[in-house]
């Protein structure tokens, strides 16, 4: 108790003891004043509890003793509440403007899929208008059964998806999901319409120029052929260019092939064919398109082969698939090597792996093996020495991908890489069928 609320408590004592000795009634007088005093202090804690629950506008002001000190203490709080408040509503207001001039759609999701908030741009591509749309499930908004799907299977992981837009014609998005927090995620949208254009035009170039290119490569062949195979009738100063040309127009004919089926790849068209394929032939037929290379080298091939194992696919892409991985380990084994191929049923998967002991990948380019004319040494002039072209891999990632595959690849310098296609039994087997 201050010296304050003391001394207010004598005072009614007092006044109290006085009109006993007046009127004859000390006890009486006593209790009266004892009852003011506690309607004094009801009176200034109805104050209180008015000011704190909103009913009044005025400034708290509780007289002396710990009531003044208890309102200025209140009265402080509440003032450093209203500039954090002043400060709260300016950086929301800043964060808006900030989503309302982003270009990419926002949409905040809690933990039952529904519109907690959402900016502009998610009407412009997703028709998810704020505030209209709250709490309202995506997915009722937004009809798409890729979106739905992509929506339940991804609940905690950040994923990415590829579709047309809802609300627009020719028009693409990329989707972005992942976790906001514990109990939001956040779903954003990007118009790729520009970058599928450009790839399409790429596509559409390299594709043109390698048809205009495959004609004339085709000619220059065969002349260099029938020149190197008519040696009587040439000058012998002339038969090591003209070998010269046979191997860089081969070399030149294989790169336009590789273009001209990436492209193919690219396009994304549906698998024409899908039919039964063994692996067992498929392997045994690409180890005896390198089997002369691999004598050549003096490699050793180890197959170790589940028989009758059999997927359902194009048998011309996983040709192209496994004869790619199964080159790459012959031409990057040294000479005396060993090169183990397996092809196995396993519990959730059908696994074909190609393991060598060559010259290995460093970890730095184990993410970028698989991009298109990616080259580790950054030499083209490795071509002349039998080396890939650098599309081998990018192929073998369509081709991996078109079969709802997946490519592993676990590589160490100088002790080998191994390199993996885990074809799964529910997606490829038994869905197809």
């Amino acid at each position: 108790m201050r010296l304050g609320d003391f001394w207010r408590l004598v005072s009614f004592l007092l006044i109290g003891l006085v009109c006993g000795l007046l009127f004859g009634s000390l006890m009486l007088s006593l209790i009266l004043a004892l009852l003011l005093y506690v309607a004094r202090l009801h009176h200034d804690l109805h104050l209180l509890s008015k000011w704190i629950g909103g009913r009044s506008s005025s400034e708290l002001s509780g007289g002396s003793g710990i009531f003044e000190d208890l309102s200025y203490s209140l009265n402080q709080l509440f003032l450093s509440h209203q500039r954090r408040r002043k400060k709260l509503s300016g950086v929301l207001r800043q964060f808006e403007e900030a989503t309302s001039a982003w270009p990419d759609a926002i949409v905040i999701l809690n933990f039952s899929d529904e519109v907690e908030w959402a900016n502009p741009a998610a009407s412009k591509y997703l028709d998810v208008r704020w505030p209209e749309d709250k709490k309202q499930r995506i997915t009722n908004l937004v009809r798409l059964p890729l979106l739905r799907t992509f929506i339940e299977e991804n609940q905690k992981e950040e994923e990415t998806l590829d579709i047309a837009s809802p609300t627009k014609s020719n028009t693409y998005l990329s989707l972005l999901l992942g976790p906001f927090n514990d109990t939001h995620r956040v779903l954003l949208a990007r118009d790729t319409t520009l970058i599928r254009q450009a790839d399409q035009a790429r596509s559409d170039f390299v594709a043109n120029v390698s048809h205009e290119l495959k004609t004339p490569l085709t000619v220059l062949k065969g002349y260099a052929e029938m020149l190197a195979e008519q040696h009587d009738k040439c000058p012998t100063e002339w038969l090591p260019a003209i070998e010269h040309m046979r191997v860089h127009a081969n070399q030149m004919s294989e790169l336009v092939d590789s273009l001209l089926e990436l492209s193919r790849l690219d396009a994304g068209q549906p698998l024409a064919k899908i039919e039964k394929v063994n692996g067992e032939k498929i392997i045994t037929g690409a180890c005896t398109a390198g089997q002369v290379l691999a004598v050549n080298k003096k490699l050793k091939i180890e197959l170790q082969i589940d028989q009758n194992t059999i997927i359902l696919g194009s048998k011309q892409e996983v040709y192209s698939a496994f004869s790619n991985l199964i080159f790459n380990a012959i031409h990057y084994t040294p000479d005396g090597g060993t090169v183990v191929i397996r092809w196995s049923k396993k519990a959730k998967c059908i696994s074909f792996e190609v393991e060598d002991n060559g010259i290995g990948i460093a970890p730095e380019h184990l993410n970028r093996v698989t991009e298109r004319f990616y080259r580790i040494d950054g030499a083209r002039s490795r071509l002349s020495d039998g080396a890939g072209n650098g599309l081998g891999l990018a192929i073998v990632k369509h081709i991996v991908r078109r079969h709802g595959a997946s490519l592993r690849i676990v590589s160490k310098i100088g002790v080998g890489s191994c390199f993996s296609i885990d074809f799964p039994l529910e997606e490829v087997l038994q869905e197809r069928e």
